[in-house]
């Protein structure tokens, strides 16, 4: 009996030995696969901006007057190279995170100002679907501490999520004080999510199921991004969702 324990502990040991290696390696090539996508992600990002900025100024006639058959395809070059551009920072602000490599900038800063920024940069695209867009500040909300740009983006991200996924209802921000925890909700009248899938909805290239990818697009990365910047605020993020009835962040 004695040699059958000392060789059970011998195994034991080996496989835990194993298995410390394999995570080792695990994390080595995380780690190489993050800062990878971090360096494609500034390269990309180089090329894109100076072709957005060319097509910018050729719509803005600084190279002559643009003949009126060139302006739909120009103005669709601009569409779809922004909407490259998020896909490429979304990416490029993962891989930064995961690699221990993103900061951020704190500071006090105007939520009622974040809010505005959010409702003035979406309110277009809701109308377009006839959405009903309104923010809900208390005018006693006070100058709050954290990077400004960081919760401006996470607010983005929810918002417009929110009104990709509403085909017709109404999209709103909220802000509350509560027990000295600053609140930020984003709720629509969407097409929700069911609730053995609410686990998946902050997961990397995680999105509903493949029926919503190609009704609505995306890459899926918008959420799960969000969640990693609220929690290197100290916060938390969750949601509550009925199927038919809309969302919750």
């Amino acid at each position: 009996m004695s040699e059958e324990l000392q060789r059970f502990d011998r195994e034991q040991r080996v496989a835990a030995a194993e298995l410390v290696h394999l995570n080792d390696q695990l994390a080595q090539s995380s780690k190489a696969k993050s800062e990878f996508l971090a360096n494609m992600s500034h390269e990309l990002r180089t090329p894109m901006n100076a072709m957005l900025g060319f097509t910018e100024m050729r719509l803005d006639g600084l190279y002559g007057e643009v003949p009126p058959a060139l302006k739909e395809p120009i103005t669709d070059i601009q569409v779809n190279g922004r909407h490259l551009l998020r896909l490429i920072n979304d990416v490029l602000d993962l891989s930064k995170i995961e690699a221990g490599r993103m900061e951020l900038a704190l500071g006090e800063y105007s939520v009622r100002e974040v809010v505005d920024i959010v409702h003035i940069s979406l309110r277009s695209l809701a109308a377009e679907k006839g959405l009903e867009f309104t923010t809900r500040v208390p005018d006693d909300i006070p100058v709050a501490y954290g990077d400004n740009r960081r919760l401006t983006q996470c607010l983005m991200n929810l918002a417009g999520n929110a009104i990709k996924f509403t085909k017709q209802g109404r999209v709103e921000i909220g802000v509350e004080l509560a027990d000295d925890e600053l609140i930020y909700r984003v709720t629509d009248t969407g097409i929700g999510i069911p609730e053995n899938e609410l686990e998946n909805v902050f997961g990397e290239f995680r999105q509903v199921d493949a029926t919503v990818t190609r009704e609505f697009g995306g890459t899926g990365l918008g959420l799960s991004i969000t969640k990693k910047f609220v929690e290197m605020h100290g916060g938390r993020i969750w949601i509550e969702s009925k199927v038919g009835e809309g969302c919750t962040f």
